[in-house]
């Protein structure tokens, strides 16, 4: 204490040991406010973050609750940006980031089943999930409160459903054997076919019409007989009998003037059907 108050002690205090001391607790206060910025900072780049993964994923579970009205491209697309939102949700380093990618690829997968089944189920499944996302990320350390419950709930079912028999998904993966085909049935000979019945029908000998006999004209036809034979009469000898003619042949010598009459003029025509005056 006697050197300190001395005036070369009090010379060596006040001139390095005091400015050494405010400049180590100027520093310190300086890593501390650093720190400070810095943490925030990084608190505001986790926020952004973790709010563009938690809209991603919501956009996703969006486009997922009419997934039956979409097309192929829009499909790809939503598949595309929940599994990129799902990733981001696991690299933050945030507590229970991995939890709620779980639950939210859970979530997702039952979202889509009530779209493709119609089902109101779809609106309010995405209300909940909408939900549970934004109240995680404003309070990360409620993930296991938020998250937990179901994904046990979900393991559980899991189990059960692996221990029962489970036919339905023996058959989806069932090894598919190549097809056999089938041996035709056997179909009877054919009967061989005789050539008689590939030969023409013969054709009936041409027979020469009879030439009539000449009619004379004083005698009186002859009735047509009226008898009617009741034997059954052959095709093909109805097909060979002669076809008479009724009136004679122009060969036979008769004279037509004895058939038909006189010829008659056009003029006596004339006069039989309109007569003149003059010849009364």
């Amino acid at each position: 204490m006697d050197w300190i108050s001395s005036d070369e002690g009090w010379r060596i205090v006040s001139g390095a040991v005091v400015p050494f001391a405010a400049i180590v607790v100027a520093g310190v206060v300086a890593a501390l406010i650093g720190r400070a910025a810095l943490r925030r900072v990084v608190r505001l780049h986790d926020d952004e973050a973790r709010s563009a993964a938690v809209a991603g994923i919501v956009s996703a579970a969006r486009k997922a609750s009419v997934w039956s009205s979409l097309g192929a491209e829009e499909r790809t697309y939503v598949d595309h940006l929940a599994h990129e939102s799902s990733v981001r949700l696991r690299l933050l380093p945030i507590a229970g980031s991995g939890l709620a990618a779980n639950w939210a690829e859970h979530e997702l997968a039952d979202i889509k089943r009530d779209s493709v089944s119609f089902s109101f189920q779809a609106e309010q499944s995405l209300a909940d999930f909408r939900d549970r996302l934004i109240d995680w990320q404003h309070r990360p350390s409620k993930a296991k409160k938020l998250f937990k419950t179901d994904l046990e709930r979900w393991r559980h079912e899991e189990a059960e459903t692996a221990s029962t028999p489970n036919e339905r998904p023996r058959d989806w993966t069932a090894p598919t054997e190549p097809a056999t085909p089938r041996a035709a049935p056997e179909r009877p000979a054919p009967a061989p076919m005789s050539h008689d019945a590939f030969r023409p029908a013969e054709s009936a000998p041409a027979v020469r019409l009879a030439d009539p006999a000449p009619v004379s004209p004083a005698a009186p036809s002859a009735a047509p007989s009226t008898t009617v034979d009741d034997r059954p009469t052959d095709p093909r000898e109805a097909r060979a009998l002669p076809v008479t003619s009724a009136r004679p042949s122009a060969d036979d010598g008769s004279d037509d003037d004895q058939t038909y009459g006189q010829p008659v003029s056009a003029h006596q025509v004339r006069r039989r059907t309109s007569p003149d005056a003059r010849d009364d």
